[in-house]
């Protein structure tokens, strides 16, 4: 088996690293290997999705304590590390148990004179047999203990993570998830129960964790904390009844240049400052392809025009939203400055006051 990867060197920082050096360090790395600027390289894609997943953990406090503590393992859907730690801490203090062999009778109450020792040692293993159960009940639900009778209960809802790119969040994808969730016990037939014993199998819980390869339909315009269902795909139903739903929490990866807000985004586009003056017809990048977008003269640097029905679908089917391009106005570089002279001469002559002269308190 392949050693886990560990996330903080994914994204190149120490175990100490704070939320914004990691939120640099993503930055830098999803420049680099973001799909859009490496098309059909598939080793850039595979590096910007395992660069997405440490992001997405380690910028979520509650997910960084517990990856810090459990590892990846401890992100897996169904898994809580509240209980995971009473059951590590019961575990740790030395419980356990032990059966006695004294006699053909021992352990049923025929005897003499060690009678009352004997129901002094029967309360005892009934009070250690009453923690275990209570210890398993907490982790596994009522009912799951070793003995107790199986109830017909709706199986639980699930909740699972699921990252999805920025672009295939707005344009809607389907993707392959493979999911771990409670499943009913093959050996015991969900009863928890083999004759007078707990299942072996699945310690009396009358439920096994498997893994399952799911396909997952996002519709086209979903945000972060969007929930998409998948019926049935839940905990597993008691005594027979149908299992819970699975429901898939979707986080979208940030993208290098588009930002959203509600159904509108917004793209910042460097134009030249010849383009600002005289104005110009330039190419834009959207979500669903190329379009010509006219500048107009004398346009200033932050300006920012619309694009009417260019941003996020609606997922209930209404409207779309616009897409704003925040002009730039992008000078040459420095060594331009010299060769540029008479022009910039005649630029700065062109203003006819000072354009900071507003800011004055």
């Amino acid at each position: 088996m392949a050693k886990e990867r560990d996330l903080y060197a994914i994204l190149g920082v120490e175990r100490t690293a704070t939320p914004e050096e990691i939120k640099k360090a993503y930055r830098r790395l999803a420049r680099k290997h973001h799909p859009d600027l490496n098309p059909g390289d598939k080793q850039a894609e595979e590096r910007f999705k395992e660069i997405s997943v440490a992001h997405d953990v380690l910028t979520d406090a509650g997910k960084r304590k517990v990856y810090d503590e459990f590892g990846l393992e401890g992100l897996q859907a169904g898994f809580d590390p509240a209980r995971a730690r009473e059951y590590k801490r019961w575990a740790e203090s030395g419980h356990g148990f032990s059966f006695r062999r004294e006699g053909p009778f021992e352990g049923f109450g025929f005897g003499g004179t060690g009678g009352r020792r004997r129901r002094r040692d029967a309360q005892a293993d009934e009070d250690e047999e009453r923690s275990f159960a209570d210890i398993i009940e907490q982790l596994f639900g009522a009912g799951a203990a070793a003995g107790a009778t199986p109830r017909r209960a709706g199986g639980a809802d699930i909740e699972h993570p699921i990252e999805v790119d920025f672009l295939d969040a707005l344009r809607g994808t389907k993707t392959a998830v493979s999911v771990r969730r409670p499943a009913p016990c093959a050996q015991c037939g969900g009863s928890g129960r083999q004759g007078m014993r707990a299942c072996t199998r699945c310690g009396g819980t009358g439920t096994v964790e498997q893994r399952e390869q799911l396909t997952v339909k996002i519709p086209a315009g979903v945000g972060d904390g969007a929930r998409v269902r998948v019926k049935g795909k839940g905990g597993a139903g008691r005594g027979g009844a149908p299992a819970g739903d699975l429901y898939f929490v979707v986080k979208v990866r940030p993208h290098p240049f588009l930002q959203r807000e509600g159904k509108d985004l917004t793209i910042d586009v460097p134009i030249t400052i010849g383009e600002a003056i005289r104005g110009a017809s330039i190419s834009v990048p959207t979500p669903d392809g190329t379009v010509r977008l006219k500048v107009p003269r004398g346009s200033q640097s932050g300006q920012r025009l619309r694009l009417s029905g260019r941003g996020v679908r609606d997922p209930k089917g209404g409207a779309p939203g616009d897409l704003y391009v925040r002009l730039m106005v992008q000078v040459p570089s420095n060594g331009a400055a010299d060769r540029l002279k008479d022009a910039v001469e005649a630029l700065e002559d062109a203003y006819a006051e000072n354009p900071r002269a507003h800011l004055a308190f």
